[in-house]
């Protein structure tokens, strides 16, 4: 997500979608509690004990299938609301969250949680707002890493995880994305050797800036255009 977050709780996500008394309602219902980085939250298969509210720092979002192999499905920061979903089903965890850095969130446990969506229906429907956006950038993300042109698919995919980061991103604003190179291999679905070759590519283009576990779209709209196939524009802006 960007760097531009103001105040402590960032300036966008669910959380900020909700009334001053919703947010209350969900505060009074949970307790803050803090995680250092690898840290565990929620563990894929356990118990839907609980949601959590992001209100510092970032959370990554990762699964393991069948085969055993661990791949990232996304990471959420400040004012995100994560791990929803399943103490509404009441089904085990589809994935595991895990702190990227220092994480402070409010914890909800699952029957104050529902209490207060039988209360409130508003933060339900914005929830469920959010679960229908997710997934439709879900499906985006596996349409684009399947393009034959790696460069312009991986500037595809690093497009679709900025809007995945932030609900709100305009072309204007850098993009921080808190993902390691593993990761971001798995996101493309390719090697990590072909994806430091695409890095390497993009570098050179000037559309972004690499740094230990982040990589940081500094042309957006540059990016966007090599996304579409067409070659970025001259100037730096």
């Amino acid at each position: 997500m960007t760097g531009s977050a103001t105040g402590e709780y960032g300036d966008r996500g669910t959380w900020h979608r909700l009334t001053p008394e919703e947010q209350s309602a969900l505060r009074s219902a949970g307790h803050v509690k803090v995680w250092q980085p690898g840290q565990i939250l929620a563990l894929q298969g356990s118990p839907p004990t609980s949601m959590f509210v992001v209100l510092h720092g970032w959370v990554k979002i990762s699964a393991t299938n069948y085969r055993g192999e661990d791949a990232p499905l996304a990471a959420r920061g400040p004012a995100e609301i994560v791990g929803e979903l399943a103490p509404i089903s009441g089904l085990p965890r589809s994935a595991t969250m895990s702190a990227i850095d220092e994480v402070h969130t409010l914890v909800v446990p699952r029957e104050k949680f529902l209490g207060v969506l039988r209360d409130r229906p508003r933060i339900a429907e914005e929830i469920f707002r959010t679960a229908a956006i997710r997934l439709q950038q879900s499906d985006r993300l596996r349409l684009e890493s399947g393009g034959p042109d790696f460069p312009q698919r991986l500037a595809a995919v690093l497009v679709e995880l900025a809007l995945q980061h932030a609900l709100d991103w305009t072309d204007g604003k850098q993009v921080d994305l808190r993902f390691n190179q593993g990761e971001l291999a798995s996101f493309a679905r390719v090697s990590r050797s072909t994806l430091i070759r695409g890095l390497e590519e993009l570098r050179r283009l000037g559309v972004v800036r690499t740094a230990r576990q982040r990589v940081t779209i500094t042309r957006p709209r540059a990016l966007r255009e090599l996304a579409a196939g067409r070659p970025p524009p001259e100037d730096k802006a």
